[in-house]
């Protein structure tokens, strides 16, 4: 996966989730004490506008968008192709009930082409000299099963048998 790609869709899931708990805080502060939260009068007209319900289900339906996004990039992005659906659901989900930082941070990350990021050198090296490692063990069981073939300590039936086993 393109690190930048991974990187707007964890920044998204963050910020939206960062706001929605605000927002969280916010409902909770205005349902304990109402009377000091009309210094905060724009958050006062959306909990009056709209029911104090729906504004919970609004913040726990960001949340979960929120949550769907980060789970979607896990293992940097490796297994993004089968967690695509994640990624659209928590889409879809922050259109209608996320912040509008979050939801621009994903319209961009809809335009960066989904590449596999190549390994460093380094990383290349590690894994080349693990499956050199593996082979080698390998070839190892290998003989010594050729060898206690031609000594007489198993069969032939037995031979196949953890030669199959192995390969």
């Amino acid at each position: 996966m393109n690190k930048t790609k991974r990187n707007l869709i964890l920044s998204a899931g963050i910020i939206n989730l960062i706001n929605m708990l605000a927002n969280l805080v916010i409902v909770i502060m205005y349902l304990v004490d109402p009377v000091q939260f009309v210094m905060l009068e724009y958050y006062l007209v959306i909990i009056s506008y709209y029911s104090i319900y729906f504004v919970f289900v609004e913040i726990v339906a960001g949340i979960i968008a929120s949550i769907m996004l980060i789970y979607s990039v896990r293992k940097k992005g490796k297994y993004f192709r089968y967690s695509q659906k994640y990624y659209i659901a928590g889409l879809i989900i922050i259109v209608f009930a996320g912040g509008w930082i979050p939801w621009i941070l994903l319209f961009i990350s809809m335009f960066i082409p989904d590449i596999i990021v190549m390994n460093s050198p380094s990383e290349l090296r590690t894994e080349q000299r693990q499956e050199d490692r593996e082979k080698d063990e390998k070839r190892r069981k290998v003989e010594e099963l050729r060898k206690m073939k031609e000594d007489g300590v198993i069969t032939e039936e037995e031979f196949q048998k953890e030669l199959m086993n192995l390969l």
